[in-house]
């Protein structure tokens, strides 16, 4: 159904007297913002209550965007660990470079990345460092067009802000590169 109210009782209801596998999915959930959300809020419910073998998202977009978002649902419940997932702030008058500008690039330049890594982008040294310190990539804004990166939660090196997308999507790059390696 397309009632997220109604599928999540619905579904609660087949998997309280079967012990089938079930393939969920908001049908007829929207446009790729309205079905992302829809399908995030009942599939979450559903998964984190322990509901579910296969998800389906259907949105009125793409069919790669329908994936995109059954990915990001089951990376950020924890239940599918695969890419790079981005830890960035929404961009106040603190932030130090152009936030929101350097996400959608290296969203839509790492798609293809499948290791698992956890990358921080955040304008500022008010929050940067904490949440640099809990990724394996990290930016922290900084004055003088100057930018702390951060591996593995430390302090590295220093980046001016040509390039800035760039060169963080070589290190990340080169990151996943490694990690990929060493579990070979």
């Amino acid at each position: 159904a397309s009632d997220i109210f109604l599928t999540i009782k619905a579904y609660e209801n087949l998997a309280s007297i079967c012990d089938y596998p079930l393939h969920l999915g908001i049908t007829e959930a929207g446009s790729k913002r309205t079905g992302s959300i829809k399908s995030s809020i009942g599939l979450g419910q559903l998964l984190l209550n322990g509901i579910g073998d296969t998800i389906r998202v259907s949105l009125s977009d793409e069919p790669e965007e329908e994936v995109k978002v059954g990915y990001e649902i089951l990376k950020s419940l924890g239940l599918r660990n695969r890419g790079v997932k981005i830890i960035s702030c929404p961009s106040c008058a603190r932030q130090q470079f152009p936030v929101i500008e350097t996400v959608k690039k290296l969203e839509k330049s790492l798609e293809d990345i499948t290791t698992p890594i956890t990358v921080s982008i955040i304008g500022c040294v008010v929050n940067g460092p904490g949440e640099a310190k809990m990724t394996q990539i990290g930016i922290t804004g900084g004055g003088n067009d100057t930018h702390m990166v951060y591996i593995n939660g430390e302090k590295n090196h220093r980046i001016k802000n040509e390039d800035l997308p760039t060169y963080l999507e070589k290190i990340i790059r080169n990151q996943a590169s490694e990690q990929s390696n060493s579990n070979t």
